[in-house]
């Protein structure tokens, strides 16, 4: 984020806030050494205990990507520091603020349109505990906004994931797509981390207010999310689809598909326009964010873009598998 922040600063001055050192690659990589370390102040911080005021003393737009990325996350610790870092927005005079939310906000449902606008509302009710934290924190952000006379741009990305990094998320719905009935092919989409970064940063300098979808353009169907997971389309008869599901499900992970199942049966795929509108353009493709965050021993050793030719040439023969293969697919299942 930092990186790419120097990358279009145009000399503004620029703070880091983390618990931990941060990295500093954006010296690394500058042409300009000098220029790149004056750019950035960092600061070892604690959202939820330390001061912020001095550190953003100054500064007119808050960028807020801090989380806590467990599974289990606490929605009153978010919401807390969230709070706080609102309350030293204020206290500074800083007139902008960047959410990054997620577009899991929507909730996953039969009936969801494909693909989902930012007009559609916030359908969670009890779900999953990530996406009600994400919801009120929009709320927050909201009030803020109305409240201070400041702007608030809150951005909604799908599944985000990259070579080195994935969303809990987005590795949580690699895997629990595998525990979902047969007749169930909801379309998905898969988020670059670039492509993100690049949304966050459009969003601070052309100071956007409003509420933006961030995915790549489209989604992936069926058969195509099969090949990329090197599956073949092999269909059972609706008994034998049954027991499979409950076979898998009883060997699963349950922490992993509490309140995520919605989400692999039912679509919640989002359009992009808005933020398109606004010179926003994805670098990468569903399938090559995918095959980008996703690893495999088979395919580690070939190249991104080879991989997901590889993939997309498979999807092309799904279709081919023989009755001899749903006996192998069923009993590796259940092994």
């Amino acid at each position: 984020m930092v990186e790419r922040l120097v990358e279009h600063a145009s000399g503004r001055r620029i703070v880091a806030i983390d618990r931990a050192d941060p990295p500093r690659p954006w010296v690394e990589t500058s042409t300009d050494e000098t220029s790149a370390r004056g750019l950035v102040e960092t600061h070892r911080l604690d959202l939820m205990t330390d001061v912020l005021e001095p550190a953003l003393e100054g500064c007119d737009t808050i960028i807020h990507l801090a989380e806590d990325d467990r599974r289990r996350a606490d929605r009153e610790i978010a919401g807390r520091m969230a709070d706080r870092v609102l309350q030293a927005a204020d206290a500074v005079g800083c007139q902008h603020l960047v959410l990054q939310s997620s577009a899991l906000v929507y909730g996953a449902h039969n009936n969801n349109p494909v693909p989902l606008t930012e007009d559609h509302p916030i359908r969670l009710g009890d779900g999953l505990a990530h996406a009600m934290i994400k919801a009120d924190l929009e709320d927050r952000a909201v009030r803020w906004s109305e409240r201070s006379g400041a702007t608030a741009a809150i951005l909604r990305p799908t599944a985000t994931l990259s070579e080195n990094e994935s969303s809990w998320i987005g590795a949580a719905l690699r895997a629990a797509a595998a525990v979902r009935p047969e007749q169930v092919d909801p379309p998905v989409q898969f988020l670059h981390h670039d492509d993100l970064v690049d949304a966050l940063v459009l969003a601070a300098g052309q100071r956007l207010s409003s509420t933006y979808n961030v995915a790549p353009d489209g989604w992936i169907g069926a058969e195509t999310f099969r090949a990329l997971r090197g599956e073949a389309d092999v269909r059972l008869p609706l008994r034998l689809s049954n027991w499979r599901l409950r076979a898998a499900k009883a060997l699963a992970n349950r922490a992993l598909l509490d309140d995520l199942e919605p989400y692999v049966r039912w679509p919640w795929v989002v359009a992009n326009d808005r933020l398109r509108s606004y010179g926003w353009t994805p670098r990468y493709t569903n399938e090559e964010a995918y095959v980008a965050g996703t690893t495999s021993p088979l395919l580690s050793a070939i190249s991104t873009q080879r991989r997901q030719e590889v993939a997309l040439g498979a999807a092309g023969t799904v279709g081919m598998a023989a009755a001899g293969a749903a006996v192998w697919a069923l009993r590796r299942t259940i092994r």
